[in-house]
């Protein structure tokens, strides 16, 4: 079978693509022509929304740039919309790329949980610590990679360096007075009002460019099925 076939047969059985489509019965909660929002069937609380892109794609680099930058709108304004008119005191923005990150469906998705104090949801990460050695070597490939990602200047040997000689409890006391100044910016900056929900968002056209050759990726992440 050729990779063709194969993405038009996972689309066929994907239950998201059929609500997408509008063959499968959904709440939704908002539409336009690249994403469909709806609300989860076993949600962690009440008003989780799945967002979820209208073409079929499983993994995040398959995504084209221009549809996950509008999802990535898409999700503020789902935010924004759970904050207002469901007095909600925070939200969870996340994605479960791959099987052990927590991805269950063949389908990418955006998760947008609104948030109250003691609802135990449990999305508490585990704050462990690390090996020097360990974080150094973690900064110095990601760092690199990262600049490949996104087509920058990969930075050499010497200023991955100097970054490293940064002691630890400096670089943590740093982040944490800037921490500190953007909650206090954050507080007195108001929320901005909700554009309606049927307003298109976005107006940069549609590329059909997607990652190339990612699909033996999105079989390993999701465990090849």
């Amino acid at each position: 079978m050729m990779p063709e076939e194969m993405a038009g047969d996972a689309k066929q059985q994907c239950i998201f693509c059929h609500i997408a489509a509008g063959r499968v019965a959904s709440r939704k909660v908002y539409e336009d022509d690249k994403v469909v929002a709806v609300l989860d069937i076993n949600p962690g609380n009440p008003g989780h929304v799945l967002l979820v892109p209208k073409e079929h794609f499983v993994i995040m680099p398959q995504i084209p740039e221009d549809i996950l930058q509008h999802m990535g709108m898409v999700a503020k304004g789902i935010s924004h919309a759970q904050l207002r008119a469901l007095k909600a005191q925070g939200t969870n923005i996340f994605v479960a790329n791959g099987v052990v990150a927590g991805q269950r469906a063949q389908h990418f998705m955006m998760h947008v949980i609104p948030r109250m104090d003691k609802d135990d949801v449990g999305l508490v990460l585990p704050a462990r610590a690390m090996r020097p050695e360990d974080e150094q070597q973690a900064h110095k490939l990601l760092k690199k990679a990262l600049s490949k990602a996104l087509g920058l200047k990969v930075p050499d040997e010497q200023e991955s360096h100097k970054d490293e000689q940064v002691p630890h409890e400096q670089k943590n006391e740093k982040a944490v007075k800037e921490a500190a100044k953007e909650r206090k910016t954050a507080e007195k900056e108001p929320l901005e009002e909700q554009e309606p929900a049927k307003k298109e968002i976005g107006t940069k056209a549609p590329s059909k460019k997607a990652g190339a050759n990612l699909d033996d990726i999105a079989k390993l992440l999701t465990g090849g099925r």
